[in-house]
């Protein structure tokens, strides 16, 4: 896998994961400051409180094993709140175990407690952050991911949440807005977009405002210069060097994990630009991958059967740049990382000349694109027909070997079970592996995203199924 290093063009880390899209975040400005008009500084190095190292995995140490119920694992803890090691042993492997209190939705009474009176005026609440067509931005070597999502009617909550293994808990790095900030602000059918930024940005086209964040000239309080909660897709990204989260869902944002703060960026420096699927920026339903080597971000921003165009934008001297058209891409639920190459596996659908299967590889440093067709005994007429976004695909360094997940009619009885599948890279071939599905794992969830991942630190494959849900883990055999 590759490696990262703060400053340095590479580094002793190794990434066992696919970087996946993370959100941005610009501080907070004044509404009574006009936008500013200057070009922002290089990022090429921001100092970690400690030096430079960002936080390691570690368990805890103490002799409380905690209990295993069936297929539910409540963790043993130290005094400090780590997970005990010896608790991790109790946890049987080959099979998918629960983790007790650890759904997303845990959060929500702290929230409310930080933020009295705090309403979601989604009709998914918290956990439509992550249900609502949204990934997490993964740490591997530190065992740990945030959240950001939420946006259209699902969710206002436009806070940052972080899950660390280590703890085996959820937390709030950075609290959303306050909707009584908002007093009177008449908003649509979508919380994905901020009316009166809209109309300060339609009125000011040569502005960098944009809908997409909390810009206020009437209500000081509502202007925080964050970025309104929308479907962040697979676009969340951690990034290790700058200790920041990115994604590039409409506009490019980064939040600092030193700072706290959030910043933005107009894409090619354009204020006001609109999206268009083929060849524009900005869009959703894409991904965001940070690139250790030329300290860029990639950006993939359409999967709408088009062929996409990725852009980038480099940290060192700020510019944008376009880059690789890849092939359409709808059903590429996830995409791995493995070294220098991106990976993906379109599901196998003859109406959009994914069948027969194949991956689809990009790679980082020429941009080259290729398909690689996989041996396999799929039938075609067993194969899911209608539109579905539960597809799920990651790279396990251990077994070198891709796992994926989608439905597939293997009886012939016409109902679409989710089956799990491996390939290997070495032989391009697509088999089924039923033990993936062993244990209390309770069916599939249609939109996972980049939800499904491996972790060096555990040997494990873990799934963040839904926001209301608990974790789920699988240690390998």
């Amino acid at each position: 896998m590759s490696a990262v290093r703060l400053v340095r063009r590479s580094s002793s880390w190794s990434l066992f994961l696919s970087l996946s899209v993370a959100s941005v975040l610009a501080g907070c400005r004044s509404s009574s400051e006009g936008p500013p008009d200057e070009p922002p500084p290089s990022d090429s190095g921001t100092p970690l409180p400690d030096g430079g190292t960002p936080p390691s995995f570690t368990w805890g140490t103490g002799t409380d094993t905690g209990t295993l119920a069936g297929n539910v694992w409540t963790p043993g803890r130290d005094a400090t709140g780590l997970v005990n090691e010896v608790s991790w042993a109790l946890v049987p492997k080959g099979r998918w175990i629960e983790v007790a209190a650890t759904p997303l939705t845990s959060l929500d009474a702290e929230v409310k407690a930080a933020l009295p009176g705090f309403r979601d005026l989604g009709s998914g609440g918290i956990a439509a952050v992550i249900n609502a067509y949204s990934g997490v931005a993964v740490d591997a070597p530190g065992a740990r991911w945030w959240a950001f999502g939420g946006g259209h009617a699902d969710s206002s909550n436009n806070g940052l949440y972080r899950f660390d293994m280590a703890k085996m808990r959820w937390s709030i790095e950075q609290l959303p807005d306050n909707p009584a900030n908002w007093t009177k602000v008449v908003y649509g059918n979508t919380y994905s977009s901020y009316p009166p930024a809209a109309e300060y940005s339609k009125a000011h086209p040569d502005s960098d405002v944009y809908s997409d964040e909390f810009f206020d000239p009437d209500r000081p309080a509502a202007s925080t210069g964050h970025p309104v909660a929308r479907h962040t897709y697979n676009g969340l990204v951690y990034n290790p060097d700058l200790q920041e989260v990115a994604f590039g869902v409409r506009r490019m944002w980064r939040y600092s994990l030193t700072t706290h703060t959030w910043k933005r960026h107009n894409p090619f420096n354009t204020p006001g630009a609109t999206y268009d699927g083929a060849t524009g920026y900005g869009g959703a339903a894409g991904w965001t991958f940070w690139d250790e080597v030329k300290h860029r971000y990639l950006f993939g921003p359409t999967e709408n059967y088009n062929y996409s165009r990725w852009w980038s934008f480099d940290t060192d001297d700020q510019s944008w740049n376009w880059e690789v058209i890849t092939p359409p891409a709808w059903h590429f639920a996830q995409m791995a990382r493995v070294e220098r190459k991106l990976v993906s596996f379109p599901y196998p659908d003859s109406q959009h000349q994914t069948f027969p299967p194949r991956l689809v590889t990009v790679d980082m440093d020429t941009g080259k694109w290729e398909f690689l067709e996989l041996e396999h005994d799929l039938e075609l007429s067993r194969v899911y027909t209608k539109d579905f976004e539960g597809m799920i695909f990651t790279y396990v360094p251990p077994l070198n070997r891709y796992i994926a997940a989608f439905p597939y009619d293997r009886d012939g009885d016409g109902r679409f079970e989710y089956r799990t599948f491996e390939v290997d890279p070495t032989t391009r071939r697509l088999s089924e592996a039923p033990q993936w599905e062993a244990g209390a794992f309770g069916g599939w969830h249609d939109l996972v995203k980049n939800r499904f991942f491996y972790l060096a630190t555990h040997d494990a494959l873990v799934y963040v199924r839904k926001g209301e849900e608990n974790l789920r883990v699988f240690r390998l055999p």
